[in-house]
Formats: structure tokens, C-alpha cells, sequence
């Protein structure tokens, strides 16, 4: 919808930005930092070293003048609504402005006489002695006692440095991505400055490491999210209460980017703290950036969503496993050569179902069903316990075998 070439200055912006974050192709992060650009150019308005003012119309306020005049008075930090420490900003915040000018330009209607962007500055991969160092430093924190932060760092860390995540990516993980076994995880990825139409999907091999973390992990959030109510899906949450704008957040609420990047910072500050006096500690480093640098995960391809007769299909072939596997274990003979082929073929057909996207509740209904009823016999199936809590708990009533009691 095009917008009222009627409206001036900061209003003109705000409807610009209204319609650039209503275009399906616009991503979260993308929409956000709109909103933030639009807001902070129309403060640059009312400041008195910007040559225009809120009166002005559409065309001038995209002109390089007025431009670099609001990119000057952006980069000193004086157009931010909370000070901070260190109010200035570099090149990586004045290109996203750029980006963003050009949007709301075309929004608007205008030509927009832009500056050039800055060159990226290029980051050199970290060296693979370098980044055998830091695993190293993973696992030698990974076997001492740890906070529940330190313990959410560890299979954070563990996780970023097999798959190579960004930050938007490992906060969007859910419980459903997490394979049965743990042995894997689904990944939308979602390249800097490409659409949601854009993204795919990638299925990635966890280590050990990031396997044992993450068990760690799941038993610590299952504790914390006992005392949350509604169901919860995501797979990193806060530990805390906190408050966002005005609202009061409770613990257990899921990580946003900034949240994650703060959670990852404080543990690691904590944890090379402790470990400073180990000889062989290397210190881990505060910018997750550093762990997926370099990174090349063992992925393939998967699809966004589920092909309904294929799944049709595969939850078919779950059962029929199911019904084997429950079989053999009735016949009272543990670790027969038949009942490790029953779990194998269960496994596999786990494995086949989740990786064409099919819910875990759905999975484990099929196996409920076939007659494997507790947590021995979806543990023989090749489900991970903790994350059979997991899955109870992010489904907000219990685990299938017990929603059908109620």
C-alpha cells in the first residue's frame, strides 16, 4: 500500500517503515532494524545541527545532504534514546542504516542519493589449532561442576561450534529440532541480509561434546520450566526474571538474540574466571561470532515443511517398527540379536520421520499406539530421555502415553 505522500517528516518515516515491515519477504531482524532507523531519523528532525526539520516532505529528506547530516549525528550516538557507555557507532551500524534508507526511500516513492556503504571489514578464519583449543576448552569446562548459566554456555557453545549458527539461527532451535537421538539438529538458515523466502533448511551432525551438553542441559531447563506455566518449545530460555519495556518477563521465557548474546557473555566471563589457573585452559571467547567462524558442519539438505502424503508414509513405517520392537520385548528375552534389529529399524524410521519435519508428538503417538508405553521402551526406540521430558513438557499437557489417561 503506497504511502500518503501527504504526511512529513517523522510521520512520513513511520508510515514508510509501517509498509516496508508488512512485505512478507522482510525477516524479524530486518523489520526491527526499520523500526529502529525510522524512529532515530525522525529524532534527527527535531535536532539542531540537522539542516531540516519535522515540517520537511519525502524528497528532501533523502537527499545526500540530509542524509549524511542524520548518519553524522547517528554515528556521535547523540540520536539514541538510552545512553550508553559508549554512545558512538561504527561501520557495521552506519551500512544497516544505508540498507534501511534505500527501503524507506522506495517506500516513500523517492530517489534516494545515498553515500556509498562501507566496505565489511573481512574476518580471517580462525585457525583449526585455534578452534581445536577452544573444544578442548569446551570439554575441560564441561566436566567441572557448573551453574545452571555455565551449563546453558556449555551446550551453546558446544552446538555453535558444530554447526557454525548465527545467533538468529540458534535462538530460533526448538525442542522439535532436536533429533530423537540427539545425534542431529534441524537448522533454518538464514544469511545475513537475505529474505524468509530465502531461507532453508540443513540437517547437522552434533559431536559428542555438544550431545552431552545438551543432556546436561535439557535435565537443568526441564528443573526451570516446572515452575513456568503454558507450554514451552524453545529450546534456550531465561533463568531469571526479567522486564521487558514495561512488562515483567518470567524465568523460563525464551532468548531473544541480545538475550543470548548476553547469557553467553556473562557465563563465559564467569567460567574463565574459575578456570583461569588451569594450565591447560585456553579462555573461551565472549564473542559467540568466534565459535562459528571457521566452521564446516557435516549437513544436508531438508525440507521447511513436511510433504503430507510422504509423512502419511513415514509415520506408517514408525508404527510398523513400533509393533516389531514392542513385540520382541514382550517375548521377556532382552538383547536378543532380534530385539537390537527391532531398534535399529526403529531408529532408522525415527530418524527418516523428523527428518522430513514430523512433530515429535506425532512420533511418539505412532510408538504409544504400536504398545512401547514408558520411557525404557522409547529410550530402546532411540528417543533420549531428557528430551522425552522435553517433549512432555513443550506440548503442556504430558507426553502422548499420558494425555491419553486424562
Amino acid at each position: 500500500m503506497p504511502v500518503d505522500r501527504s504526511l512529513k517528516g517523522p510521520e512520513l518515516l513511520l508510515a514508510a517503515a509501517a509498509e516496508v515491515r508488512s512485505r512478507g519477504e522482510i525477516s524479524e531482524a530486518r523489520s526491527r532494524q526499520v523500526r529502529w532507523v525510522a524512529g532515530e531519523y525522525g529524532r534527527a528532525l527535531a535536532h539542531p545541527d540537522h539542516p531540516l526539520d519535522i515540517d520537511t516532505e519525502a524528497g528532501p529528506l533523502f537527499r545526500r545532504d540530509a542524509v549524511d547530516a542524520y548518519l553524522d549525528l547517528a554515528g556521535r550516538g547523540v540520536l539514541r534514546v538510552r545512553q550508553a557507555a559508549a554512545p558512538a557507532s561504527g561501520d557495521h551500524s552506519r551500512q544497516i542504516r544505508i540498507e534501511v534508507l534505500a527501503l524507506l526511500a522506495k517506500a516513500a516513492g523517492v530517489y534516494a542519493d545515498l553515500p556509498p556503504q562501507p566496505d565489511p571489514a573481512r574476518k580471517q578464519p580462525v585457525p583449526k589449532r585455534a578452534r581445536s583449543l577452544l573444544r578442548s576448552s569446551l570439554e575441560e569446562a564441561a566436566d567441572q561442576a557448573a551453574l545452571p548459566g555455565q551449563i546453558r554456555m556449555l551446550a551453546i557453545g558446544a552446538m555453535v561450534a558444530d554447526t557454525g549458527a548465527r545467533s538468529g539461527e540458534a535462538c530460533a532451535w526448538r525442542i522439535d529440532d532436536l533429533a530423537p537421538s540427539l545425534e542431529e539438529v534441524r537448522t533454518v538458515r538464514r544469511p545475513q541480509g537475505w529474505s524468509e523466502a530465502e531461507a532453508y533448511v540443513e540437517l547437522i551432525t552434533l559431536s559428542g561434546l555438544s550431545r552431552a551438553a545438551l543432556r546436561r542441559w535439557l535435565i537443568e531447563r526441564h528443573a526451570l520450566l516446572e515452575r513456568v506455566q503454558g507450554s514451552a518449545s524453545a529450546l534456550w530460555v531465561s533463568l531469571h526474571a526479567n522486564h521487558r519495556a514495561d512488562h515483567a518477563i518470567p524465568a523460563g521465557t525464551p532468548l531473544e538474540t541480545r538475550g543470548l548474546y548476553r547469557a553467553w557473555t556473562r557465563a563465559v566471563e564467569q567460567t574463565n574466571q574459575q578456570m583461569a589457573g588451569e594450565p591447560s585452559w585456553v579462555p573461551l571467547p565472549t564473542r559467540m561470532e568466534q565459535l562459528r567462524r571457521g566452521v564446516s558442519p557435516k549437513a544436508s539438505p531438508a525440507p521447511r515443511q513436511p510433504d503430507a502424503e510422504l509423512a502419511v508414509v513415514l509415520l506408517d513405517d514408525v508404527a510398523a517398527c513400533g509393533r516389531a520392537l514392542a513385540a520382541v520385548r514382550r517375548s521377556g528375552e532382552p538383547d536378543t540379536t532380534e530385539e537390537l534389529e527391532a531398534r535399529l529399524a526403529c531408529r532408522k524410521a525415527l530418524r527418516a520421520a523428523w527428518a522430513e519435519g514430523i512433530e515429535h508428538a506425532m512420533q511418539l503417538s505412532a510408538l504409544v499406539d504400536a504398545g512401547l508405553t514408558d520411557t525404557a521402551d522409547l529410550t530402546a526406540a532411540g528417543w533420549e530421555p531428557a528430551l522425552l521430558d522435553a517433549v512432555e513438557r513443550a506440548a503442556g499437557w504430558g507426553r502422548p502415553s499420558k494425555a491419553k489417561t486424562v
